[in-house]
Formats: C-alpha cells, sequence, structure tokens
C-alpha cells in the first residue's frame, strides 16, 4: 500500500519563538505546575492505532464498567496495515470516548502524528493521565506532551512499547526519544526485554511489564472441535500454526519436523504471508498431510484452535525483530490447547511452565517436542489445563485492566 499524505499548509507555519524557547517553556510546565491527586474520579487519555479494532478495547470497556476512572481515546482517522484500511470511529458513553482524529503520515507508529488545527477542535478536558502506546520515540507521543503538558493542572504520563531488540535510533527518532523519556513518568513494556532495553537506553522513570492485550476467558474456552475436523478431514493428530506465515515465523522448520509424523498427523496452517507459493510446493513433493487455511475472522480463530490437539510458534530472532509477546499463544491455552513455542523472544515468559518450550532454529528440538505430545495424550490434557489456568491468573482484559490502572495510580 503506498504512502498516504495530507497537506496540512497552514499548520506548518513556523513559530515565531525558537526551538530552545520552547523547550524551556515546556520544561517549566512539566516539572513545576502540580499534578491532579490520586481520587477516585481519575481521568485518561490514551493515544493507540491499535484500539482502531474494536475487539482491542476490550481492556478500557472493563476499565469503564469497574467505575472510578473516565477515558478518552484519541485515535487517528484511519489506518492501512497489511490487513486492509482501518477507519476510526466515534463513539461516546459515560466513561469512555472514542474520537477520531485527522492524522498525517498513517501507517507509520513511529511518525504519524494528528493535524494540528484538528487536534485544537478535539473535546478538551482535564486529565490525570496521558499514557500513549506508540512507542518510546513516536511523533505522537512528543505531541501529546506538548500539547496537554500546557494544561493548568498537567497529567502524569506514560507510554507502552513492545520493541524487545535492539535497534539504535536515527535522527530525528534518537532527539524525539531523549525529548520523551526526560518528560515520561513511566513506561509500560509488553514484555521483559523492552524494560530491559528502556533501562540500558538512560530511561529513569517508573516501568511495569504488562501486555498490551490480553484475552475473553469466556470466549476463548475449551469447547467442542470435533465437526470441524470432520468437515476439514483433519486425520490423526492435529498440529496447528496460526500467524503470518514468514521465514523469521519458523514455518519451514515446523514443515521439515513435523514430515517426521507423516500418516500419524496433519498440519493446519491458518494465515496468509509471502511464504504460501513455497508452502504449496513443500506439500507437493512430501508426505505428511498439510492444510492451509488462508486468514478468517477474528471470531472464527477459536474454533479452528479447538480443533487442534496442539498449537505451536517456532519463532526466530533476527537482527530486526524478535517475537514480542505471540498473542495466539494465549489464545490455544484459554481453549486448553498444549502449546509448544520456541525460546525466541518472549515466547517463553508467556508460556512459563505451561508448555514446552524448545531452543529456537532447531528442527529436532522441535520435532523432539512434537513426539511427546503426539505420543502421550496425558500430557497435552495436562499442559491444557495448566495453560487455561495460566491464561485466566495472568493474561485475561480483567487483569490487564486491573494492572494497568494500578500502575497509573503508582505514578
Amino acid at each position: 500500500m503506498g504512502e498516504y499524505r495530507v497537506q496540512e499548509p497552514e499548520e506548518m507555519k513556523k513559530f515565531s519563538f525558537s526551538a530552545v524557547q520552547a523547550g524551556n517553556l515546556l520544561r517549566f510546565r512539566l516539572f513545576f505546575l502540580p499534578s491532579r491527586g490520586k481520587d477516585e474520579g481519575m481521568r485518561s487519555l490514551i493515544i493507540g492505532h491499535a484500539y482502531m479494532a474494536q475487539d482491542n478495547c476490550a481492556k478500557w470497556r472493563c476499565l469503564a464498567r469497574r467505575g472510578g476512572v473516565e477515558m478518552d481515546i484519541h485515535l487517528p482517522h484511519r489506518w492501512p496495515s497489511w490487513e486492509g484500511v482501518y477507519r476510526a470511529r466515534a463513539e461516546k458513553s459515560p466513561r469512555l470516548r472514542i474520537q477520531p482524529i485527522r492524522a498525517i503520515r498513517t501507517g507509520r507508529e513511529d511518525q504519524y502524528f494528528f493535524a494540528p488545527r484538528f487536534l485544537r477542535s478535539a473535546e478538551r478536558r482535564d486529565f490525570d493521565i496521558l499514557h500513549v502506546e506508540q512507542g518510546a520515540a513516536a511523533f505522537v507521543y512528543t505531541q501529546a506532551l506538548w500539547e496537554y503538558a500546557l494544561d493548568a493542572k498537567r497529567p502524569k504520563t506514560c507510554f507502552f512499547t513492545w520493541i524487545n531488540w535492539e535497534s539504535p535510533a536515527r535522527w530525528p527518532w534518537r532527539l524525539t526519544q531523549q525529548f520523551n523519556f526526560r518528560h515520561s513518568d513511566g513506561a509500560i513494556g509488553g514484555n521483559k526485554a523492552a524494560v530491559d532495553i528502556l533501562r540500558r537506553h538512560g530511561f529513569k522513570g517508573r516501568t511495569e511489564v504488562i501486555p498490551q492485550l490480553g484475552v475473553d476467558e469466556q470466549f476463548y474456552s475449551p469447547g467442542p472441535g470435533g465437526e470441524l475436523r470432520e468437515r476439514m478431514g483433519l486425520e490423526g493428530t492435529v498440529i496447528g500454526f496460526v500467524g503470518r506465515l514468514t521465514h523469521e515465523k519458523g514455518v519451514m522448520m515446523l514443515l521439515e519436523a513435523a514430515e517426521s509424523f507423516a500418516g500419524k498427523a496433519t498440519l493446519l496452517l491458518l494465515g496468509t504471508g509471502e511464504l504460501e507459493k513455497d508452502i504449496l510446493r513443500w506439500r507437493e513433493q512430501h508426505r505428511l498431510r498439510v492444510i492451509h487455511v488462508p486468514a478468517v475472522s477474528h471470531d472464527e480463530v477459536r474454533d479452528y484452535l479447538r480443533a487442534m490437539d496442539m498449537l505451536v510458534l517456532p519463532s526466530y530472532d533476527t537482527p530486526l525483530w524478535r517475537e514480542q509477546f505471540g498473542h495466539v499463544l494465549i489464545e490455544a491455552m484459554a481453549c486448553e490447547v498444549p502449546v509448544a513455542g520456541s525460546s525466541a523472544g518472549a515466547i517463553p515468559e508467556v508460556i512459563g511452565e505451561a508448555g514446552l518450550v524448545f531452543p529456537e532454529k532447531s528442527a529436532p528440538a522441535l520435532r523432539e517436542a512434537l513426539e511427546t505430545l503426539i505420543q502421550h495424550p496425558s500430557e497435552r490434557v495436562r499442559l491444557g489445563g495448566l495453560g487455561r489456568r495460566r491464561v485466566v491468573e495472568n493474561f485475561t482484559h480483567e487483569k490487564i485492566a486491573q494492572r494497568t490502572l494500578e500502575f497509573w495510580r503508582s505514578l
């Protein structure tokens, strides 16, 4: 998809005072104006393109139902992605308001920002918390700090990041990251490595590890999968994979490892990506039964998970990418589907003791994990139960909402 540009010539005029003067003014506002107290009428402003998808707003809806906190979510008006173009929809309820705002350079998490005249027209409130989920160096976070730090009663400020690999910030992101660090009271990392990287890069504020998104444990729950298995001709033990069909997801290694169980198992691949044609050619040359289903709706994923005997996530690290969480792991675990994942990125900390973890890029180790789960149905049942319990205790929308609220209060 091509780059989306919006022309805003009237908003690009230079300020009449210098950047140094602007920085000094903001520094004064940030450090010397009083903050609102921690009371039951907490008001929060949230910015994050992830909430263009209605399902992703579940944790905020949990907080709204609890009471005691009011939230405004400001979203870019559109967001192009590999799945298509999302368009934000306005919503207004007593404790949760979602407001689309025209944005420039949408589709680029670290580069987009709100068009100034549209931002100024947005409903203004006195916020206790400014919470931006676009990473440490995002332009929109810098913009939000400037816009809302000038209020008479400045909010506490925090941001969220998933980034769990070292990537030296280039100009001007190096400058925006340093600026954002200086003026942030706290930061949430979606995984442990993300927080470690923030510390190594000099962040001094309060930090916590909290995933961005959880699951609805009532929807993702154990259930029958026999009808789908029969309709799709899923024979033997069903080994499942859900995600992008790309090299770093370890899909080709999974094919190689699962080939040892041809005649005993079926490999079910759910997703799309650059390796689709390679997978088709591989399937024509080998005995393993491989069934590929292109991307389906989010709600349908649960039915496919229930039809699996195990879910495997064999990702491996690259210089510019690491598995940041692996959300499908907790979806499968909530359905009591046993999981096996590689040692890459955040996978081990998500699985914990509730599944099998094997060394990344090791086909023999992956084959051994598959053999364990195929040959021992009782182990599948045991791990399935442990996985469900781990999700209910740590990864539901309610749990993540509560931990986020506690973090806000700690600021």
